[in-house]
């Protein structure tokens, strides 16, 4: 993705082929990861912040849902039909603002992702973790920026979205992979009941996943 925007010079435009279709293929490889990335998250949360890693695995699952269906559309339906035989089709099913398809992709990556990312920041609160909780608050906050790009209608403010998701959110991934491989939980305190903490087997198998 970041290749293909380089290749293009700008922001603006969507990504042309074949960058768009690796991209797609590679959103709906990863879109699973990443719901099984808050459910570890969940699963280790303290019993007390729970509620707040539910949230977050609830707003990944929506993410989940609404982008692969996009591109799975894209990927199987759009690109074997003439646009000419479809009316409204630059508006309903082209990947170029303004469209239907790019609307829902765009709630998908900045607004639902966005807060699932803000909601699973607070999770990650002992001092221990305090590098895995800034980076899911600094990429939930600039995903959530990136809306001002179709709010305003200009795309190129989308910029702040995607830095946040294809640049900080993978950086974060690395602290919190760390996150999971030491020992205790999230927030250096064992949760009361068979909830699993960091350190136990169960969340040292779900930490591959980060």
């Amino acid at each position: 993705m970041v290749l293909g925007f380089s290749s293009m010079g700008n922001l603006r435009d969507p990504l042309p082929d074949p960058y768009l279709a690796v991209a797609e293929l590679l959103i709906l490889l990863m879109a699973p990861f990443m719901v099984t990335l808050m459910v570890a998250v969940h699963a280790c949360a303290p019993a007390r912040l729970r509620a707040l890693s539910l949230t977050a695995l609830g707003w990944m699952l929506i993410l989940a849902a609404v982008t692969m269906t996009v591109h799975f559309v894209e990927l199987t339906f759009v690109r074997r039909i003439n646009p000419a035989d479809v009316p409204g089709f630059d508006r309903l099913l082209d990947f170029q603002w303004p469209s239907l398809l790019y609307a829902a992709d765009i709630a998908a990556w900045d607004l639902f992702l966005g807060l699932s990312l803000l909601f699973a920041a607070p999770v990650f609160s002992g001092l221990r973790y305090r590098w895995a909780r800034r980076g899911l608050f600094a990429s939930g906050a600039l995903c959530l920026l990136g809306l001002v790009g179709p709010v305003f209608n200009v795309l190129a403010w989308r910029g702040l979205g995607i830095f946040g998701y294809a640049v900080v959110f993978p950086i974060t991934c690395l602290a919190l992979s760390r996150a999971f491989a030491t020992r205790g939980v999230v927030a250096d305190r064992r949760p009361p009941g068979p909830i699993p903490s960091l350190g136990s087997a169960s969340c040292r198998e779900s930490s591959g996943v980060v």
